[in-house]
């Protein structure tokens, strides 16, 4: 998070949701951002470049807090689909159906949109960026990458971005919070699509994962890892190491292992606080594993709806808010939610001060056991994901 104090812009790594903004508006080139060894980025501000045009500080997505006591207003009234890609190869080597990448792609292919900025696949660390596409340089399904769970400035090369008539972004609520912001006038009309997100990763992360696997990923992060893709949920593959998803996934995210700082003060997921259009998640608790996948659609709004409906290759089933239900995951994003201001510093009850707290503690103890022992057989990390969760019993 970036504010102006005593006339100096300060940087707070605690709450920093590593979006890039900030580095993308500076007109004079004041800021810059440098890799730490958890593979998130501090931000770095020379004040003695810096003019004091508050541009930073009124992009960046951590300092719009938001008020979210309607925010399951209405939820039931949206519209729900469960999609996936046409193409049964491209469905299978896609995350979840490949549902993400066919909105970008398709668009641009049928004339819906003139532009869509999203991320395209890069060889280094963190293995993906941020990309405008326009009809003149269409990627391919391969050029776009899968889910990443780990840490990526996606809005650094926002400057890329030229006028055009429909727009189209793709990111998570607070990427497009701070897009929101950083792109007005730059199209007629803007379509924005919402990667559910709860908690981004450090690299810290993959480490992990990486251990689990009986692989390790090099200090100077000349490694490869592909997430997601290979049916539904998928798999993970580290070097020549590969895990199935859903087993990977249980430690790290069941129980909110080395999330980044500052998703700890953002509570929407959804992304209907950053005026998401469509928002785009895993079917969890209402699929079971498969070979091809699908994603779990939410239509906002009645121009997210009219998106969907001009992409053929795009198959649709229509479901219900109790079918679908259980993989929103409603209660756990409350939790998040109550929790927000204790991360912020704010003076808090009893209550919230007591399942922040055992928050905060519970990730200590999980991550200082699963980084003392060494790689332990599945079950032994299976049975650390059952135990009791302590936030959760503080906030019943």
């Amino acid at each position: 998070m970036l504010s102006l104090t005593n006339n100096q812009i300060r940087y707070d790594y605690s709450r920093c949701q590593q979006c890039g903004i900030c580095e993308a508006v500076c007109p004079k080139q004041a800021i810059s951002l440098k890799l730490l060894d958890n593979g998130t980025h501090e931000v770095i501000v020379d004040n003695d470049k810096c003019i004091r045009c508050k541009r930073c500080v009124a992009c960046c997505p951590a300092n719009k807090q938001e008020d979210y006591k309607t925010y399951f207003d209405g939820i039931q009234n949206k519209k729900y689909f469960l999609g996936y890609h046409a193409d049964n190869r491209i469905r299978h080597e896609s995350s979840s159906g490949g549902v993400g990448k066919t909105i970008i792609i398709e668009s641009l292919r049928n004339g819906v949109a003139d532009g869509v900025y999203s991320l395209k696949r890069t060889d280094v660390y963190p293995f993906a960026e941020g990309e405008f596409y326009t009809p003149k340089n269409i990627p391919n399904y391969e050029d776009i990458p899968n889910s990443v769970y780990h840490s990526v400035m996606a809005c650094r090369n926002i400057n890329r971005i030229q006028k055009c008539k429909r727009l189209l972004v793709v990111g998570t609520s607070c990427q497009l919070r701070a897009m929101n912001a950083a792109l007005k006038g730059k199209a007629e009309e803007t379509i924005s699509i919402c990667i559910f997100c709860k908690q981004q990763k450090t690299l810290e992360s993959t480490r992990f994962l990486a251990k689990m696997m009986g692989t390790d990923i090099p200090s100077d992060l000349n490694f490869s890892v592909q997430y997601r893709g290979k049916g539904w949920p998928g798999t993970v593959q580290i070097r020549e190491a590969v895990l199935p998803w859903h087993r990977a996934a249980q430690l790290p995210f069941g129980r909110r292992l080395w999330t980044v700082a500052g998703c700890n003060i953002c509570g929407d997921p959804f992304g209907t606080k950053a005026l998401a259009d469509i928002t785009l998640m895993d079917p969890w608790k209402i699929r079971t594993p498969n070979d091809l996948g699908e994603t779990l659609a939410i239509v906002h709004t009645e121009k997210g709806r009219w998106l969907l409906e001009q992409l053929p290759s795009l198959k649709l089933e229509s479901k219900s808010f109790k079918e679908v239900a259980p993989a929103l995951d409603l209660k756990d994003i409350w939790r998040k939610q109550q929790l927000v201001s204790f991360f912020c510093g704010e003076k808090c009850d009893e209550k919230i001060t007591k399942a922040g707290k055992a928050e905060q503690r519970q990730r200590a103890f999980l991550t200082s056991i699963v980084k003392i022992l060494p790689r332990m057989p599945m079950i032994v990390y299976r049975a650390l994901c059952k135990l009791p969760d302590w936030r959760n019993k503080a906030l019943k």
